[in-house]
C-alpha cells in the first residue's frame, strides 16, 4: 500500500508520511487534506482520497478528528476498484477517487487516517490540522481541477456553489506533459466586507529562477458582501517552459493592509514536449553513440540516469525509455544531460557514471529488474555508497532486510542532512528485490511502523499508534539492536 498525505497552509504538522505495502495487494493511496468553511455549518475538512488498486479489490479508509482523548468527528468508507473495461488486462491497477467530510468547531485537532484492506492490516497517517472560521477575508486552499467535460465516471466530482469541480488526480506533485495542457484551479473567498471591492490575482512563479511570471496569470473580480465566493480560473501552459512552478493566488481587498492579503499557492511540474525539438537540432558527437550503443543498450543508458535527474528530466527519460523512442533522440538527450552539468568533461563524467551503473547492476539486479531500477540501486546512485550497511538476509521471524546509514547527504534542492537511514525489505523472496520501506532523509518515504512491516507475518497489532520502536520482547535483539546509533532503534 503506497500512501501519502498532502500538506497545505492549514495543516500545521504532519507526523507520518508512510509508503509501504499491505500484504500482496498492489495498492497506492494518496490523500489531499482541504480545510474549508460554510456560512451555515462552520468549518469542515474534505479528505480527497485517490486510490490505485487491482480490479475488484477493496480498500477501507477511516478518518477522525481528535482533541486530547476525545474524538469529535469520524467517518469510514469502503472503496471498491471498478470493473475493468472489456479486453483490459485483469491485473492492471485501476485509478478512482472518493471523499470523506469531517465537520468540527474551530480549533486545532489531531487528524488520523487509517487505510487498508481490512482493520487488522490498517496503516495510519497522522497530523495536526487547524480549522478556522470565516469572520475575516481569507482564501481556501487551492485545488487543481480537471475539465468537467471529461468522461470519467469513476472520478470524484462534486458541486461547489453552482460550480462543478473535479479535483485533478495526482500521485505526489502535479505533472503536466501535454502540449495543449491547461492549468485549471479552484478556490473559495470568504467574508468580503460589504461595500468593499476585491479581486483575486494569480500568476506563476518559477521555482528554479524565483521570478514571478505576471504575464502567465490573470484576475478574477469578486462580488462584495458574499459569505462565500467560488473561484475558478485557468492558464494555457502551451508556452510555459519545462520546470517547476508555483501557482500563487492573492486576494486583494479594498482598504486592507496589503501585507495581510490572504494568499494560497500550489506547486506543479511542467514538461513541455515542444522542447524535445531542441534535441533534434543538436549535432551528435559520435563518441556518445560509441558510449551508449544502440537499441536496448541506448534505452538502458537513458533509463539509468533517472536517479540523478531532475523532475523535468525524469519525464523526458520516461518518454525516451519507451521502446518506440528513436536512438537519435536518446543520444542527443544524454549528450545534453552531461554537457549541461560538466561542459568541459561531459564524456569522462558520463563514463565514470556508467561504471557505477555497472557496479550497481552487478550488486542489486533481481531476476526481472536491472540494478539501477531497484530501490537500492536508485539510492546508491543518487546518494553514493552508504557509510555503514547492515544486511540481514536470514531472520527467524522477519522478512530479509538491509539498513543503510549515511553520515551526510548533500542533495540539490534540500538542506544539508546528517545521519540519515534507509531501510529496505525483501517481501518477495522469489525475486530477491528489496524495496525501500522507510528513510529518515528529507524527500524519502517515512514509515515509523517499518519494524511491524518487516514482521507482519507474525506480529498482528490492533493499536494504530504502535510503531514497534520500543517493543523489544516482540521484535527481539536482532531487529531492535543494530550498529547505528540513534537510527535503527529510534527512527
Amino acid at each position: 500500500m503506497q500512501k501519502s498525505l498532502a500538506k497545505n497552509a492549514y495543516v500545521i504538522a504532519i507526523s507520518l508520511l508512510a509508503i509501504s505495502k499491505l500484504g500482496a495487494q498492489n495498492t497506492s493511496f494518496n490523500l489531499d487534506v482541504v480545510p474549508l468553511w460554510h456560512p451555515q455549518t462552520g468549518p469542515y475538512v474534505d479528505l480527497l482520497c485517490y486510490v490505485q488498486s487491482p480490479p475488484r479489490t477493496q480498500t477501507q479508509v477511516a478518518a477522525w478528528l481528535q482533541r486530547g482523548e476525545q474524538i469529535v468527528a469520524a467517518d469510514k468508507i469502503t472503496l471498491s476498484a471498478p470493473t475493468p473495461n472489456e479486453g483490459a488486462a485483469a491485473d492492471v491497477p485501476l485509478t478512482y477517487q472518493s471523499m470523506i467530510r469531517l465537520a468540527a468547531d474551530t480549533g486545532t485537532y489531531q487528524l488520523f487516517v487509517a487505510v487498508g484492506p481490512d482493520p487488522e492490516k490498517w496503516d495510519t497517517l497522522r497530523g495536526r490540522i487547524r480549522l478556522t472560521d470565516g469572520l475575516q477575508p481569507r482564501l481556501a486552499p487551492v485545488l487543481l481541477a480537471e475539465h468537467v467535460g471529461a468522461a470519467q465516471a469513476e472520478r470524484l466530482e462534486f458541486n461547489r456553489y453552482g460550480l462543478e469541480v473535479r479535483p485533478l488526480l495526482h500521485w505526489g506533485d502535479h505533472v503536466f506533459t501535454a502540449s495543449d495542457d491547461v492549468l485549471r484551479f479552484y478556490s473559495e473567498a470568504y467574508r468580503i466586507p460589504a461595500g468593499k471591492k476585491a479581486v483575486l490575482t494569480y500568476a506563476l512563479r518559477s521555482a528554479e529562477r524565483g521570478e514571478l511570471r505576471a504575464d502567465l496569470g490573470g484576475r478574477i473580480k469578486i462580488e462584495a458582501g458574499q459569505s462565500v465566493q467560488a473561484l475558478q480560473g485557468g492558464l494555457n501552459l502551451s508556452q510555459v517552459p519545462s520546470g517547476r512552478y508555483q501557482l500563487e493566488l492573492t486576494l486583494a481587498v479594498q482598504d486592507m493592509d496589503p501585507a495581510a492579503f490572504p494568499t494560497q499557492s500550489i506547486s506543479f511540474f511542467r514538461w513541455n514536449p515542444g522542447e524535445a525539438n531542441e534535441y533534434a537540432r543538436l549535432t551528435v558527437d559520435p563518441r556518445w553513440v560509441e558510449l551508449m550503443g544502440e537499441g536496448e543498450a541506448a534505452r538502458r543508458s537513458v533509463s539509468a540516469l533517472y536517479p540523478i535527474a531532475s523532475q523535468t528530466e525524469r519525464i523526458s527519460i520516461e518518454s525516451l525509455a519507451q521502446e518506440s523512442a528513436a536512438d537519435s533522440l536518446r543520444w542527443r538527450f544524454v549528450q545534453q544531460f552531461w554537457t549541461k552539468r560538466y561542459p568541459g568533461e561531459a564524456l569522462s563524467q558520463a563514463g565514470a557514471y556508467s561504471e557505477r551503473v555497472a557496479e550497481v547492476n552487478k550488486r542489486f539486479s533481481s531476476k526481472a529488474v536491472p540494478g539501477y531500477a531497484t530501490d537500492r540501486g536508485r539510492v546508491y546512485l543518487q546518494y553514493g555508497p552508504p557509510t555503514l550497511a547492515e544486511r540481514r538476509p536470514y531472520e527467524n521471524d522477519a522478512y530479509p532486510y538491509e539498513m543503510w546509514q549515511y553520515n551526510t547527504l548533500d542533495v540539490t534542492n534540500a538542506p544539508y542532512q546528517i545521519n540519515k537511514v534507509f531501510i529496505f525489505g525483501n517481501f518477495d523472496l522469489a525475486s530477491g528485490n528489496y524495496e525501500l520501506i522507510h528513510s529518515s532523509a528529507i524527500g524519502e518515504i517515512q514509515n515509523p511502523r517499518w519494524r511491524i512491516a518487516l514482521q507482519k507475518r507474525s506480529y498482528i497489532v490492533g493499536d494504530l499508534d504502535q510503531t514497534g520502536a520500543n517493543d523489544g520482547e516482540k521484535f527481539g535483539s536482532r531487529i531492535y539492536n543494530n550498529m547505528f546509533f540513534q537510527s535503527g532503534g529510534n527512527n
